[in-house]
């Protein structure tokens, strides 16, 4: 609701996640973290897409055979 708070003209604060990540001593070090957790996740997503995929074409031979 911080357009609201704009509207009133009420003082906005930060998040409290932006916060902590100024009072880290390597902002970078975050960045670093969060590529690498984005590259595993993606990773992990499209493995499990592999095997759906695998599945819906035995699923689809199964149904073609009968």
């Amino acid at each position: 609701m911080k357009w609201v708070d704009k509207l009133m003209g009420l003082p906005i604060e930060e998040s409290p996640v932006e916060k902590v990540i100024e009072h880290l001593p390597n902002g970078g070090e975050v960045n670093k973290v969060y590529e690498a957790r984005w590259v595993w996740y993606h990773t992990i997503l499209a493995v499990e897409i592999f095997f759906t995929n695998i599945l819906l074409l035995a699923i689809l031979v199964v149904v073609s055979l009968r």
